[in-house]
């Protein structure tokens, strides 16, 4: 069972966060005390590990006292069911399930509640279980005379109707009533052997009519086993905050102390997790610290280490770590060792911040994940704080491969945290003008502090032109923004139309690439045009851009244009920029740029096979020629120093000029201009 969705209501800051849709990895923005911890805390009592229930006189809203109520749902989660659930939830029940989703709640009084669609799961006793419970309903003795046999299968009869039927205040009045019926029935005459079967009959009937009423009563209905079984599909919550680390280093006797006394911090239970994993148990260690025995101690505590060795072991990709514990007395020690030349064992609150935050998430995560790794939800807090940025992108790309198999959902206001590839994953906590902290994927409501991360993820500072300019022309790549700056500065130069004064140029990194960064600068309420070739990636990026993100953005001033398009040519003939030029113009500089390579040959029009884009006819015809890796930037370096010194556009090639009047045109209408 996979969480897809959830909603938290009626906790701290939060009133109504409204349903967040997630994907398998999350990202939350938010400034400081937003609420972000509020949130994922929230989520997390949904199903975490160690119970940890709702607490309604520190949780409850402030200044909402007299609202208090243990009923009131605190989390809605919403689960997608694979085929295998659904088909086991069918068998057990014996209903047809069709529906792709369910959703649970849970109250401050930690009661869950499974919501069906109507009908599907009926609030009556499966009649299998009905069947084998009546079952127990004695049959009369042969000998029994045939009156007393025949109130005898009425009575029977009625029993099995009204269980059935889930009558079941009707089913409390049977004992006293068929036993009045069957002693009535009783054979006159009295003869012997019929009137003792008949008296035998009667209180073994009543007992086993006790019985089953009372197996009826007990018995889940349909309903309650579907609400059981999904309750025990829904996966473990794991939640890690920053701050949580172990330093390696107690004192066993004092953490046993604030065991007892229900006081255990943070690193207690930490610590506490660690030796479980390594197979200590925390009051034995506390007795073998009082003991002289130290070389059993020692020995025991070396096979702790070899066992927690060997379970973390491949754990971290980069390098190969030991464990090693050390006790002196009540002294407890964790030393780790890596497989770094002249490293030796060093006490892990002397390893970086960032690494003892990477050991005590694995070691929790292997913890309560059962060994298994999967199929949990992961919540983490402020991850990465005390990592420096490389850092952090090491971090984004560790939680893509925990996201592999699990849900993970995190909180962030660090720039590098961000995959800007993604901006689906990206969901945005703001406050509304009550002060209500909700969240929302749509990025065009983010206040300038979540606009300051949205920012710096993408390497925009204030400083830069880009960033506060209105109007954005977003192109897939730096080749792209050389010719078609100058083929506009041209235009203008020589009194023709150019692109609109105010419209700022910025390069993506290849067509997805460009939708982010259009997808983001739409987010800051700018005027933006994502401008695509006409090949099936720019045919792909602009149709995500225009159908996932300008229509949900439906108030925002954005616009596609697909090169091709543009300039007339037919729907389904591929386009770039370089398609401008004819492909005599354009072979001679290639020829210019790959002069050396080439040894006094040349790329000939004929070489060019194929109808896609010029470029990839180009890089096949030098592969041929023995020339790897086409370069289309030098070539656009060296096309961009011809229309520098052009004074006059019919200066350009034949039919470059009127191609790129109907592209400058084509853009600054999509502008408005």
């Amino acid at each position: 069972m996979h969480l897809t969705h959830f909603r938290i209501t009626k906790y701290r800051n939060i009133q109504d966060s409204g349903w967040i849709a997630l994907e398998n990895l999350t990202a939350i923005v938010g400034k400081n005390e937003a609420g972000k911890t509020a949130l994922l805390k929230a989520l997390h009592k949904f199903n975490p590990f160690t119970p940890e229930p709702y607490n309604m006189d520190r949780e409850w809203p402030r200044g909402h006292r007299r609202d208090r109520d243990p009923n009131e749902v605190v989390c809605s989660a919403r689960f997608a069911l694979t085929d295998e659930e659904k088909g086991a939830l069918a068998d057990l029940t014996d209903q047809k399930f069709t529906d792709e989703s369910i959703t649970v709640a849970k109250n401050y009084a930690g009661q869950f509640e499974v919501h069906f669609s109507e009908g599907v799961f009926p609030d009556r006793l499966h009649p299998n279980d009905v069947d084998q419970i009546c079952e127990t309903l004695p049959e009369p003795h042969p000998q029994v005379g045939n009156a007393f046999a025949e109130v005898a299968q009425a009575c029977r009869a009625e029993a099995k109707r009204l269980a059935y039927e889930g009558r079941f205040s009707e089913f409390q009045d049977l004992p006293k009533k068929h036993k009045e019926q069957l002693q009535a029935a009783f054979t006159a005459g009295n003869p012997q052997t019929q009137r003792q079967r008949e008296s035998e009959f009667v209180p073994s009937y009543d007992n086993a009519l006790n019985a089953v009423l009372g197996r009826l009563n007990n018995q889940p209905s349909i309903h309650e086993k579907a609400h059981e079984f999904v309750i025990d599909l829904i996966p473990t919550f794991i939640y890690m905050s920053d701050y949580r680390a172990f330093t390696g280093t107690a004192l066993l006797d004092q953490v046993k102390q604030r065991k007892d006394q229900r006081k255990l911090s943070m690193e207690d239970e930490t610590l506490l997790m660690i030796m479980s994993l390594g197979g200590l148990d925390l009051d034995d260690e506390v007795m073998k610290g009082n003991s002289r025995d130290r070389e059993q101690r020692q020995y025991d505590l070396d096979d702790a280490s070899q066992s927690l060795t060997n379970l973390i072991e491949g754990r971290w990709k980069q390098r190969k770590y030991e464990i090693q514990f050390r006790a002196d007395g009540q002294h407890f020690y964790t030393m780790v060792k890596d497989d770094q030349p002249g490293s030796g064992l060093i006490p892990l609150e002397e390893r970086s911040k960032g690494f003892q935050w990477f050991f005590s998430f694995d070691l929790l995560f292997m913890h309560e994940s059962n060994g298994t790794f999967k199929g949990c939800v992961i919540l983490l807090d402020e991850p990465g704080l005390h990592l420096h940025p490389d850092a952090q992108t090491d971090l984004l790309n560790r939680m893509e491969a925990y996201a592999q198999e699990n849900t993970l959902v995190y909180t962030t206001h660090l720039p590098f945290l961000l995959d800007l590839r993604h901006p689906e994953r990206i969901r945005i906590l703001t406050a509304g003008p009550d002060g209500n902290a909700y969240v929302t994927d749509d990025i065009t409501l983010s206040k300038p502090e979540e606009k300051l991360t949205l920012q710096a993820a993408l390497g925009m500072k204030g400083s830069q032109s880009y960033l506060v300019a209105q109007r954005n022309l977003v192109v897939e790549g730096a080749d792209d923004f050389m010719i078609l700056s100058e083929l506009s500065n041209l235009l203008i130069r020589s009194g023709l139309e150019g692109l609109l004064e105010d419209v700022y140029i910025t390069a993506g990194g290849g067509a997805s690439e460009a939708v982010y960064i259009a997808t983001f600068m739409i987010g800051q309420a700018l005027e933006v045009v994502g401008l695509f070739d006409s090949d099936q990636a720019g045919r792909d990026a602009e149709e995500k851009l225009r159908k996932n993100w300008l229509t949900r953005y439906k108030g925002s001033k954005g616009n596609t244009l697909l090169l091709g398009t543009a300039v007339g040519e037919a729907e389904e003939h591929d386009f770039a920029l370089e398609d401008l030029f004819p492909e005599e113009y354009y072979l001679k500089k290639v020829d210019d740029v790959y002069k050396k390579e080439l040894a006094g040959s040349e790329i000939k029009k004929s070489n060019l096979k194929g109808s896609d884009l010029l470029c990839n006819r180009v890089a096949r015809a030098l592969s041929e020629a023995g020339v790897s890796n086409f370069n289309k930037g030098s070539v656009a370096k060296r096309i961009k120093s011809d229309l520098l010194v052009m004074k006059s556009a019919d200066e350009l090639p034949p039919g470059t000029k009127e191609k790129a009047e109907l592209l400058i045109k084509a853009i600054n209408n999509a502008f408005g201009g």
